[in-house]
């Protein structure tokens, strides 16, 4: 036979020792349980018989906790507010409203994340959860929103432009001051920083020279599988990345990158916020209603 985890009486008998102990009384402690007193007793004194002590002092009308009991029900009193507490709590976060957001490692890591904490700071009651993936979006859409970099609008009716962006160069404070005077030619020959273009949209470092109309040789490219590590190498001095301005606006204010502005573009396609279906939810709503107002540019 297996060993019980915790060598403790049934939780009925408890249950109905709490009760009676804080209510003072069988028949108050009978109602609240919505059981007979007789109920009550004969489940304190299967309790007292399981321990072998006395637990209650019985009068006509009331009963009065022994040592033993006030012992008992400091432990028990206690142990059955934290269970409530965080029952409820549970309860409540799964009565929640909750939206699901797809997105890239790089826009959730450094655009979305900061304005959800701002979001919440009006509407803590509304979860959010992040979908995170770097490849191309499915279709339909396994989310409530999702934020994509597309060349053209998406075909979803309800969506919004959050914005345009503009693809420039970005490296350490050190590599940009020897980089400072750079030719298009020069940039090629650098060690340059590239995401590995599962998103068709994706702008690459080759696609961003044919941009600026420089069709020489460049250098190969250190591979990386999502723009947020193309990003911590650049700021390690590993080379050269591929700078959304306003994506790596955190890091520029930070001074942790530093963009080379004689060679940057605007990029061809933009951000938008995407509705998986128009018939939103309440939750839903808010959040797309509140990203477009506020972010919108």
């Amino acid at each position: 036979m297996r060993s019980k985890p915790y060598d403790m009486p049934p939780l009925t008998m408890l249950r109905a020792f709490e009760a009676a102990s804080r209510r003072g009384a069988f028949n108050e402690a009978a109602a609240e349980l919505n059981v007979t007193p007789g109920a009550v007793s004969h489940q304190v004194k299967a309790l007292e018989k399981w321990l072998g002590l006395a637990l209650f002092t019985r009068g006509h009308r009331a009963v009065t906790l022994t040592d033993d009991g006030e012992r008992l029900f400091a432990v028990l009193s206690h142990s059955f507010r934290d269970i409530a507490a965080i029952t409820a709590s549970l309860r409540n976060q799964a009565d929640a409203p909750k939206v699901e957001i797809a997105t890239t490692t790089a826009v959730s890591s450094l655009w979305l994340t900061p304005r959800i904490i701002s979001f919440w700071r009006e509407f803590e009651s509304i979860q959010i959860n992040q979908q995170i993936s770097d490849r191309l979006l499915q279709r339909p859409i396994h989310a409530d929103l999702a934020i994509e970099y597309r060349l053209t609008p998406p075909r979803e009716p309800e969506h919004t432009r959050l914005f345009g962006d503009e693809l420039v160069p970005v490296c350490t404070p050190a590599l940009a001051e020897r980089l400072q005077d750079a030719t298009l030619e020069d940039l090629a020959r650098e060690p340059l920083i590239n995401m590995d273009a599962r998103n068709e949209n994706w702008t690459t470092w080759a696609v961003w020279f044919d941009m600026m109309k420089y069709h020489g040789p460049i250098a190969p490219a250190r591979r990386v599988n999502n723009y947020s590590i193309a990003i911590q190498l650049a700021q390690e001095g590993a080379g050269l990345a591929l700078g959304w301005r306003k994506l790596t606006a955190p890091l520029l204010d930070q001074g942790k990158l530093v963009t080379l502005d004689d060679h940057s573009c605007a990029a061809p396609g933009a951000f938008y916020l995407i509705a998986a279906n128009p018939a939103m939810p309440d939750a839903t709503r808010t959040l797309y209603d509140w990203m477009r107002e506020r972010h919108m540019s």
